[in-house]
């Protein structure tokens, strides 16, 4: 009887941790909130400046958040991982984003997507890239978590 006691509660204090991480990550990724936005680059292959500046502010708009310059000010973190290689001759980009909270600690993180450059996207696979984790990643899986419409 102490084994099935003993479970029992086991069982209730995952669901009670799994509810308050559900809380705390609808919480976190309300529209509206701080972000700062933080770029792993792939140091062997970086991505140039001018794509950076188009994963940081469409990722942003997608989660209709407010940047911020700094972790401190901002209500959470959203950290994206790239990761960029030629395969066959052509550049192919990878990104892995993740939300973090103010002590770094990771509350979700998505599949990786990856997109090559090809000439019906203007040979930008980064931007292509972006698309996919803003349908995939967000639509379908974070605001889908966070219980955001």
């Amino acid at each position: 009887m102490n084994k099935f006691r003993f479970l029992f509660i086991v069982i209730l204090g995952l669901l009670g941790t799994s509810a308050l991480a559900q809380n705390s990550l609808s919480e976190v990724v309300a529209s509206g909130n701080k972000v700062y936005f933080q770029l792993v680059n792939d140091e062997e292959h970086p991505i140039p400046d001018d794509e950076i500046e188009d994963v940081t502010r469409e990722l942003i708009n997608a989660g209709s958040w407010i940047s911020v310059p700094t972790p401190e000010e901002a209500d959470f973190i959203l950290q994206v991982v790239s990761k960029k290689r030629i395969v066959f001759n052509s550049p192919r980009t990878w990104l892995t984003p993740s939300v973090l909270d103010k002590s770094g600690q990771v509350l979700w993180q998505a599949k990786t997507q990856q997109a090559d450059a090809t000439m019906f996207n203007g040979y930008r696979a980064t931007n292509t890239c972006i698309k996919k984790v803003i349908e995939r990643s967000f639509q379908d899986d974070l605001f889908k978590a966070a219980e955001r419409r």
